[in-house]
């Protein structure tokens, strides 16, 4: 048993779901009590209920079950259900986009959802109750939305569920994959907070185990998001690109895809290569790829320096693109630099900004909107 008046682990906050010969189901409930579920599919049919002993943690393994679609209202029998639409596997998201009047673009986020909340509902990009009302804007998550907050479970599934209003009103919300991503689904969990270590603990896992690329609900979801996106001809990444060393966006994104699938992915931290389970030097070339810090994952280097005009320049031209956005290198107020070609949103105080970038014909009018409210332009 443990305290949930240090933290509330209900709803969504202490869910994973896990395909492995069959479903199952692990959440969190504050009182120990029987807890509840049921799956139901598009049509409303039951597929699956039932109820566990009285326990704050539950877990149903549901046998043979096939369906990736469904509906889950799971919670406690007293305390009341939550519900969540899960959807099938996802295949690698799409990375281009055009004639988009309005992208709204958060650098790391880092587990704070709370903060995040309140800035996209004054942003008007959510409502009180945390619905998309933004209607056929973009929302960008630069990546790192993993480590250091306490909430990065619930952030994760806040944003899988955004997405689906997002696409019902004719918008989008896309995830960026980050370093932070790439270093808790690989095993570097120095970072992790305490409370999302609990839940990792009370399910029974290594807290990477809960982001499986494979096996995991949330892990199949994040490594079908890609590493670089360009919406008009703006280029994004988490840190910053120098040259993805393909000649297109899609084909760097493919890759990344495969490799993440890849049993080798998870081992990558590893001291020395396991030569009886994978060719050495496989190993040794992803790890160099997924950790290069020249790297898009890692770059940090137009934000530090701003002699490096003329690498930018290249790499605009060949992506054919106007402006980079960036994160992961903070900055104490969301800023541009090189003459407006790149923007950087990561900051000292995480989720306390949000840029919003307008189409006007062939310029781009930027904004950054504090908690406040304030919007606020910049040049």
């Amino acid at each position: 048993m443990f305290d949930q008046n240090e933290y509330d682990f209900t709803g969504t906050q202490g869910l994973y779901l896990e395909f492995n010969d069959g479903l199952q189901i692990n959440w969190i409930t504050k009182n120990k009590e029987a807890g509840v579920y049921e799956l139901t599919n598009a049509k409303n049919h039951v597929l699956s209920k039932g109820e566990t002993s009285e326990n704050q943690i539950h877990k149903v393994q549901i046998n043979d079950f096939q369906t990736e679609e469904f509906t889950l209202m799971f919670g406690g029998k007293t305390e009341g259900l939550h519900k969540i639409n899960i959807r099938s596997t996802p295949d690698l998201a799409p990375s281009i986009f055009k004639n988009v009047d309005s992208v709204y673009v958060l650098g790391d986020v880092h587990g704070r959802y709370s903060i995040l909340s309140q800035l996209l509902q004054k942003a008007k990009v959510i409502d009180e109750n945390n619905k998309w009302i933004a209607g056929t804007a973009h929302l960008v998550f630069l990546g790192d939305l993993f480590d250091r907050g306490d909430e990065v479970t619930k952030l994760l599934w806040f944003i899988y569920e955004l997405e689906d209003q997002a696409k019902i009103a004719g918008g989008k919300v896309h995830l960026v994959i980050g370093n932070h991503e790439i270093m808790c689904m690989t095993g570097d969990l120095r970072y992790v907070s305490k409370k999302e270590n609990i839940i990792a603990s009370v399910h029974g896992k290594k807290y990477d185990e809960l982001f499986h690329p494979k096996k995991s609900v949330l892990g199949r979801w994040l490594v079908s998001k890609p590493s670089v996106i360009k919406i008009n001809k703006n280029i994004f990444a988490h840190g910053g690109i120098i040259d993805l060393g393909t000649p297109s966006i899609e084909d760097y994104n493919n890759y990344v895809y495969t490799q993440m699938q890849d049993p080798v992915f998870l081992e990558l931290l590893n001291d020395t290569p396991d030569s009886t389970k994978y060719d050495p030097k496989k190993w040794r070339d992803m790890q160099s790829f997924f950790y290069n810090q020249q790297g898009p994952y890692w770059f940090r280097g137009y934000v530090l320096s701003d002699t490096l005009g003329n690498l930018l320049d290249a790499m605009l031209k060949k992506y054919r693109s106007d402006i980079h956005v960036v994160a992961h290198t903070t900055v104490p107020t969301m800023r541009t630099e090189y003459e407006g070609k790149l923007i950087a949103t990561d900051l000292d105080d995480a989720a306390t900004e949000v840029l919003l970038m307008i189409q006007e014909k062939k310029n781009v009018q930027k904004f950054k909107i504090n908690l406040n409210g304030e919007q606020i332009e910049i040049e």
